[in-house]
């Protein structure tokens, strides 16, 4: 059952334990003696600037908010003052940047404390008989498909470590360096698959060599694409011969199919090609004066500005 102060995996305490490396903090609102309202953060500090920002991993965070029982009206009030209530708790901060769950419906309290808004789109495909899902799909997902499972075998055994070894010789094959903290990443993904919360997809040819791998956690309502990886040569359809495996997994349980985002050109072909729906996901920032400053440096100057943010 969904608990409404935890509304998804990432705001479970042992993700954030591992994402943040037990530096996760959280703003608590309680009423009659039980808490009402929750927001998890990670507060950073360089140079004396404190930033609230996404941990590593971590897609989603945003308020979990009980509203209780009662009309519309009353319970969105509620949830107005919990909200604004949750932001005046938290520490000073320079800057803030978190992207909100799907159970965000609005952003209303966080224009209130004049957070600046931007919406991020994401598909989402709901759970169905396969062959709804499939028929549902573009003929051309179907046939990159097809394709790919007579040239790949799909399993889901897979080391977290040899996850990421395999990711970031992909990623140097192509001449780019890896961004990212896989020491957490790893301890993350580990915690995860130790509590039965994730799955691998692994795309093996018929010498057993590894050609693609993705990586899905879920909660009570989501099942989420997280990470993806493929060699050059694993042809267009490895991916998303293991979308449709993670999909039919997540359809298996009951759970939506989240695709996590769209953030090109690139993905908004490739996920659009499973019939999902479209939803948006908000991201709330605010900034002081300063650290507006230093971004804007950045832009100029990014040597300068490396030093500050």
């Amino acid at each position: 059952m969904l608990d409404p102060l935890i509304p998804t995996i990432f705001h479970e305490h042992w993700w954030l334990d591992a994402a943040t490396k037990g530096r996760a903090e959280i703003s608590e609102v309680t009423e009659g003696g039980r808490t009402v309202g929750r927001l998890p953060y990670l507060k950073e500090t360089r140079l004396g600037l404190h930033s609230i920002n996404m941990p590593t991993l971590t897609h989603f965070l945003g308020p979990g908010i009980n509203d209780g029982s009662g009309s519309e009206p009353n319970r969105f009030v509620k949830r107005q003052a919990i909200t604004r209530e949750l932001i005046r708790k938290l520490p000073q901060f320079s800057s803030f940047r978190q992207k909100l769950h799907h159970n965000v419906r609005d952003v209303l309290a966080f224009q209130a404390e004049d957070f600046e808004v931007t919406a991020q789109f994401t598909f989402e495909v709901g759970p169905a008989p396969l062959e709804v899902m499939w028929k549902a799909m573009r003929d051309k997902t179907r046939n990159v498909i097809r394709r790919a499972e007579e040239r790949y075998g799909v399993s889901n055994i897979m080391d977290p470590q040899a996850f990421f070894r395999f990711s970031i010789a992909n990623l140097r094959a192509k001449g780019e360096e890896p961004n990212i903290d896989f020491v957490t990443c790893i301890d993350v993904v580990t915690r995860a698959l130790d509590r039965g919360r994730g799955h691998f997809y692994v795309a093996v040819d018929d010498k057993g060599d590894v050609r693609a791998a993705i990586f899905c956690v879920w909660d009570a309502r989501s099942y989420y694409y997280m990470l993806s990886t493929r060699t050059a040569d694993s042809g267009n359809g490895a991916i998303p011969l293991l979308i449709w495996s993670a999909i039919k997994n997540a359809a298996s349980m009951g759970l939506v199919f989240d695709f996590d985002g769209v953030a090109n050109a690139g993905s908004i072909l490739l996920y659009s090609g499973f019939g999902g729906t479209v939803s948006p996901r908000y991201i709330v920032m605010k900034s002081n004066t300063l650290y507006q400053t230093l971004r804007r440096i950045r832009r100029i100057n990014p040597r300068v500005s490396n030093h500050f943010l």
